[in-house]
């Protein structure tokens, strides 16, 4: 009976986790959409051809060709993808890379514009049922970072956690702001205390031994709170949302990029897809509120990634289309071909490498 008990419970919860993990896939796959939805309509409304519009990859479900354009529905569903005519063929007079450069600017913007737009969106929609900010008032504490091998980390606590309380010899003590943690606990540096935490509607203890640092812990909080605007002034604050997420997402990727050069080594706050699943599974914990935050950050990272003027990525093709607008002139095509080939393979290295530093950090876990 135990047994059979033991194989329903597990059996559950790696259903949970399969639909958990498909919900992921699916959320990526409306913020690719979305992104190649741009390129689509504004191929359309420049009356550049684009021979395909699908939704989804290959196999093929079922197709209809309306026009010059096949709009296909294909088997694994997982973003979609615009084929515009001419996108690698020189020769064709009537293709994309013969079009003028400023239908070329245009199109290729249109993708992260569109990203951009659907942050915006979320942003001030989720405002009108509360988004969590950054609150001095705010009467919980909220952890914000968990310290690699820490005892927080140890105690299986997570980024988004609330810290309630904490609790030696039957002496409760509660934490209003994030400056009375490291006071309050202190004086039991060394010894065993119980946190009480709350994650999304369930609340629960662990047992931490603080050490001797500046994070007796190894937490990162700061008082968080859930702030809702009504309409229609969520749509403006949803415009100053987006504004202080761009700023702070450009931040984060100038110290990125400082880091790679002078140290030569990926910091270990950058995460690539496998720590960015663990994101978003905390995140669905916590709530929807939680939940669209994270997935109107994800579209502006899309946003600001495809931006950076490097070969491969939107950015770099926009600084090709723009030279050619200015000068006036051609890029020739296997110049094009070879400096975006190589900026993929850099691209593509580099998330290799993070993806591998994600995985040794579960390891070491």
């Amino acid at each position: 009976m135990n047994c059979l008990l033991k194989k329903k419970k597990n059996f559950l919860v790696n259903l949970r986790k399969m639909i958990n993990f498909l919900i992921f896939l699916i959320v990526l796959g409306i913020l690719i959409f979305v992104h190649e939805f741009g390129h689509f309509i504004v191929a359309k409304k420049t009356n550049v051809p684009v021979e395909e519009f699908a939704i989804g990859f290959p196999p093929r479900l079922i197709s209809k060709k309306i026009g010059d354009t096949i709009y296909s529905l294909n088997l694994i569903l997982f973003g979609g993808y615009v084929k515009i005519r001419g996108e690698n063929d020189p020769e064709d007079p009537i293709g994309f890379l013969n079009q003028p450069s400023y239908k070329k600017l245009l199109i290729t913007l249109a993708g992260v514009i569109f990203n951009l737009l659907l942050a915006y969106l979320i942003f001030s929609i989720g405002y009108l049922i509360g988004l969590p900010e950054y609150q001095k008032e705010a009467k919980e504490v909220t952890i914000t970072q968990v310290m690699q091998n820490s005892p927080a980390e140890k105690a299986g606590l997570k980024m988004g956690d609330k810290l309630i309380y904490f609790r030696v010899n039957n002496n409760i003590y509660y934490f209003e702001k994030p400056e009375e943690v490291k006071e309050k606990i202190k004086p039991y540096i060394g010894k065993e205390i119980i946190l009480g935490i709350k994650r999304g509607v369930n609340s629960f203890e662990v047992k931490v031994i603080p050490r001797n640092t500046d994070a007796p812990i190894g937490i990162g909080i700061a008082s968080i709170g859930l702030v809702k605007y009504s309409f229609p002034q969520n749509f403006y604050y949803g415009l100053v949302k987006t504004y202080e997420g761009i700023k702070a997402i450009i931040f984060a990727f100038k110290d990125f990029f400082s880091r790679l050069l002078k140290e030569r080594k990926v910091a270990k706050e950058v995460v690539g897809p496998l720590g960015i699943y663990d994101i978003y599974t905390q995140m669905r914990t916590l709530g929807i509120n939680y939940f669209l935050h994270f997935i109107a950050i994800i579209s502006l990272n899309l946003f600001i990634i495809n931006l950076i003027p490097f070969p491969g990525l939107d950015g770099g093709r926009l600084i090709i289309y723009l030279g050619e607008a200015i000068s006036r002139r051609k890029i020739p095509y296997m110049a094009e071909v070879i400096t975006n080939s190589i900026g993929l393979i850099l691209l593509i290295t580099l998330m290799i490498i993070i993806t591998i530093k994600d995985i040794l950090v579960k390891i070491k876990k």
